[in-house]
């Protein structure tokens, strides 16, 4: 591969390289790995869609470019955690926020069937504005929190019998509520499915009957939302065990605000302790059946 393309595919990828580091003066983002995670993960979405939209354009098919773009817009947008619009620089939100309208805007062109060129031109927009992020920023990994990672891990080893290396948490904030995933990483290690499955059984019969002592053993009794999931009257939250065909799930459902609100603290809360062992949504690129 010729220097000149695989530059491309790196910064493409969301991937930094720099040859001359003393002369490199974007600004750091200290993030956790979690919160990193999902960074880059939306990053790869907007390269996976933007490829999409390339090649319905190359094909004249302007409804695929509708539901490629759309897919991109300001929906997608709406899935970031909300504790990363209080870390992220203003600048850089804001320029997210505009990238996701331009799609949105790609999308309702498409569908009154614009030429591909003028969409052409709004795509080649929209990536300068990709170029302008990464000549900007860059994403480090904060030191402060090991102390905090290393004292959760060594908790939640006394209370979780399966191995966090082994597995990954998946934290899934729904408009209900949200879905909590534990799945192993090797499909074929049926010894921590069980492990996983016998435990999340046992904590989501807890919670029914408001008994939450044990991510308070692990997080503390001050963890963001435990309180209200505490007191919450059982008619007022649903919760629902499943097994995947890789580990199991609890999935949480409400009709009330604060509720509502209470879980996604909560799950917050959960990625950022176990961010050497979580990631945010479905955004684990590992794939898994119920």
């Amino acid at each position: 591969m010729k220097k000149s393309s695989l530059a491309l595919v790196l910064w493409l990828s969301g991937t930094t390289l720099s040859f001359a580091e003393e002369s490199d003066h974007r600004q750091e983002l200290k993030l956790t790995e979690a919160q990193r995670h999902h960074v880059l993960s939306e990053m790869r979405s907007l390269l996976e869609g933007t490829q999409k939209i390339l090649s319905a354009l190359a094909d004249e098919d302007m409804t695929r470019v509708a539901a490629s773009a759309e897919a991109l817009g300001l929906n997608m947008a709406h899935k970031a955690e909300d504790h990363l619009h209080q870390i992220l620089p203003k600048e850089f939100m804001h320029l997210g926020m505009s990238l996701h309208q331009d799609f949105d805007q790609i999308a309702v062109d498409a569908k009154n069937m614009a030429a591909p060129k003028q969409i052409l031109h709004q795509l080649s927009a929209a990536m300068g504005k990709c170029a302008a992020c990464h000549n900007a920023y860059q994403i480090r990994i904060g030191n402060q929190d090991n102390a905090r990672l290393d004292e959760v891990a060594q908790r939640g080893a006394h209370v979780m019998p399966f191995d966090l290396e082994q597995t990954l948490h998946i934290f899934s904030k729904t408009e209900q509520g949200g879905v909590q995933q534990v799945i192993v990483k090797d499909k074929t290690n049926t010894g921590q499915i069980e492990l996983i499955r016998a435990h999340l059984a046992k904590i989501a019969d807890e919670f029914k009957h408001g008994d939450y002592s044990n991510p308070a053993k692990i997080h503390g009794d001050t963890m963001p939302g435990l309180a209200e999931l505490r007191n919450a009257q059982p008619e007022h939250i649903q919760i629902d065990y499943t097994e995947l065909a890789d580990g199991a799930q609890i999935t949480y459902t409400s009709d009330q605000p604060s509720l509502i609100h209470a879980l996604h603290q909560w799950f917050d809360a959960q990625l950022s302790d176990h961010a050497r062992h979580a990631v945010p949504d479905h955004q684990h690129h590992l794939t898994h059946d119920k």
